[in-house]
Order: C-alpha cells, then sequence, then structure tokens
C-alpha cells in the first residue's frame, strides 16, 4: 500500500514538473514576442503595397494627426518629407520599417515648424540618410536645433534648396520650385516646394507654403501643372489660391490634417475651391494614410486598409491638352473641340478660348462628358 501512494506521489511530481517545464516554455516564448516591434494596424504591411512591375512610383501621404509627412518611393529608393510632430516619430519609423525601408536616399524638411520636423530627429538616428534638403531660416528651437544637430552628427549631406534644382530617385525625380525670396514675415513662405515626377504623372508638394509663396512661383513662369496637389498649410485659407489652383490645375488633391484640430482645418474656403474647379480631394483626417500609385502613365488611390478608392485618373485623362476651347454662351459651359456638345452648337454661341484657365476666368463650367 505504502509502495503504491509513494508511486502515485512520484506520478504526480513528475505531471507537475511537466506542466511547470511546459508554463516557462510559453513564457519563453511570450517574452521573445514581446521584444519584436509591434506595428499599428493602421500601418500598411509590405505587401499591401508592394510596387507590382506596372507601379514605378508609390507616394505616400502619411497619417500624423495635425502635421505633414510624405513619402516617395520608387524602385528601392525613398525620399520623405518631414515627419510631423515628435509625438507621431514612432508612427513615422513604423511605417517606414513596413516599407522595408533601410536607407533614405534623400529627406527633405519643408520649414523649422514642429508638426513638420518634430519626428524627423528619431528618424534620422534610426534610418541611414545620404541627403538632407533644407532652406536656411533664424530659427532657433531646440526641435529645429536637433534636427540640424542629428545632421551633422550623422556626417548627412547638407544641401540649401535652390529653385530649380532636379534631383532623381528610381523611377522618378523632382524640381525645387520654392522658396523663391526671403525675409517673410514667418517661416511658413520658407517652406521648401516640390514637383515630383514620373512619366506623365506629377505631384505638386507644398508644404505649409502660402498665398506669398505662390504668387512668386506664378511669377517664375515654371511649369506648375501636376495631376495632384497636396494643399499648402493643412487645407488652410492662407494657402492654395485661385490663381495657383488654376495654374496647378491638378485633378486630385490631398489634405494632410488632424481629426477636429483646433485650426479647424481644412477651411471651408479652400473645400469651395476645390469643388469650384471640380477637383476631388481625399483628407487624412477622414481617411487615414493615403497612397498614389503610379505606372507613369495612369493614377490609383488607396487608403490605408489596402482598400482601392474608386477614383482613377487613366492614361486618357493625361493626354496633351487642346490648343482652344470652345464654349457655349448660352449655357456657359466649355468643351474640347472634338466633343459631341460642339457639334450641335450654333455658331453665334460659339466663343472661343485658348486656355482652360481664360474659360475659368470667364466664370465657364468644363463639360462633365469631355472634361476639358
Amino acid at each position: 500500500m505504502l509502495s503504491y501512494v509513494f508511486s502515485c506521489r512520484i506520478e504526480s511530481v513528475i505531471k507537475m514538473k511537466k506542466l511547470l517545464s511546459s508554463l516557462l516554455i510559453l513564457l519563453m516564448i511570450l517574452s521573445l514576442c514581446a521584444c519584436q516591434p509591434v506595428f499599428d494596424t493602421s500601418v500598411p504591411t509590405p505587401k499591401d503595397y508592394a510596387l507590382t512591375k506596372d507601379q514605378k512610383l508609390l507616394v505616400h501621404f502619411i497619417d500624423v494627426g495635425q502635421g505633414d509627412c510624405t513619402l516617395l518611393e520608387s524602385e528601392g529608393e525613398f525620399v520623405l518629407i518631414d515627419a510631423g510632430e515628435k509625438t507621431a516619430a514612432d508612427t513615422v519609423c513604423k511605417y517606414l520599417r513596413c516599407r522595408n525601408l533601410k536607407t533614405l536616399k534623400y529627406v527633405i524638411a519643408t520649414h523649422p515648424h514642429s508638426d513638420h520636423v518634430g519626428g524627423l530627429t528619431q528618424v534620422l538616428k534610426t534610418f541611414k540618410t545620404e541627403n538632407f534638403i533644407t532652406c536656411e531660416t533664424d530659427q532657433s528651437t531646440n526641435t529645429w536645433l536637433d534636427v540640424l544637430r542629428t545632421v551633422d552628427k550623422k556626417n548627412i549631406n547638407y544641401i540649401d534648396a535652390e529653385p530649380g534644382d532636379t534631383y532623381s530617385f528610381g523611377e522618378g525625380s523632382f524640381e525645387i520650385l520654392a522658396p523663391l525670396g526671403s525675409g517673410y514675415s514667418g517661416y511658413n513662405n520658407y517652406s521648401v516646394v516640390i514637383k515630383a515626377v514620373c512619366g506623365d504623372i506629377s505631384f505638386m508638394l507644398t508644404g505649409d507654403a502660402e498665398t506669398e509663396s505662390e504668387n512668386e512661383m506664378l511669377r517664375s513662369k515654371a511649369d506648375l501643372s501636376a495631376d495632384v496637389l497636396k494643399c499648402g498649410h493643412h487645407g488652410s485659407s492662407t494657402s492654395t489660391s485661385d490663381a495657383f489652383l488654376r495654374a496647378v490645375s491638378p485633378h486630385f488633391a490631398v489634405i494632410s490634417c488632424g481629426e477636429d484640430n483646433e485650426y479647424g482645418h481644412p477651411h471651408k474656403e479652400t473645400l469651395s475651391k476645390l469643388k469650384k474647379y471640380s477637383i476631388e480631394y481625399y483628407r487624412t483626417d477622414k481617411m487615414g494614410t493615403i497612397i498614389a500609385a503610379t505606372d507613369g502613365e495612369g493614377l490609383s488611390f488607396y487608403e490605408a486598409s489596402g482598400q482601392k478608392i474608386e477614383s482613377t485618373l487613366s492614361s486618357e485623362s493625361t493626354e496633351e491638352a487642346p490648343s482652344e476651347y470652345i464654349g457655349n454662351k448660352n449655357s456657359r459651359v466649355f468643351h474640347r473641340p472634338d466633343c459631341g456638345g460642339v457639334k450641335t452648337m450654333s455658331e453665334k454661341n460659339k466663343v472661343i478660348f485658348t486656355t482652360r484657365e481664360e474659360a475659368l476666368d470667364k466664370g465657364y463650367s468644363p463639360c462633365k462628358q469631355c472634361n476639358p
């Protein structure tokens, strides 16, 4: 009897040791998992937006709340424009890791406001960066000085933004358009404005540039036309003037701002202008991160979930603009010369415009069929 009881106790001890051993192994596994980076569910994984053979450029408008952060990606080369507030640094770094990013070919600090450069110090410390582009100002906040000290400590090539200079990455390139002046009353107009191009598709990325800088760009006679406009200053009424919007003449606009932000961005004046010119717009405060993908001819947009946004720009939409437009005096609508609406129009009702901007200036609306 004693032998049986002793045997049972031995068996119980063995079972207990096995149980403790299993629990120890489980705890070790959990501990190892905890050491791995945990990505926000809002951050797409590399497979969600992997470049296909047809996609030559991805433009990621990363949701950093009330701030700005844009990533250009082409054939394994990357350009980062701003990185939001310091509190957004982790989000930006996680996103860059999700893109399997090892090196940033260019980092552009549009201007020294914290909602654009606050997260840059951590980004520069985390990822190898080859070139840093910005415009010199007298800003001396700790946030901005930390960025400059990191650039110096990491021996990153410092480039002063010069309008007209062009840089390439992968299948894409970008040209610096602004700032063109100096002595601005605020730092917004010191914003480095670039036009990124891939094939026939282009993106106007404006930082916080306001009307003063926009007017300087208009006077420079540079080609400001672009398929996508990132509205300046988070959609503030101080940017995206009528004249600038007509010159860019985008098919789409993107507004980067925080949900229920204290500034009321985007302002209703800006949204009204976009609607006035039939420009479809997307907002990071409503949709989160927005990704544009192009093969150099067409353009598609995606939400952070990977869901494709229905509106797309086909290669037909990027065909060369006609040399003239024909308006109808009665309907106050203007058309392409080959539009069916022109064939039924009486000669006395026709009015000829040499440019699309001229027709818009005269109060004519674009035909919804031929999309002039």
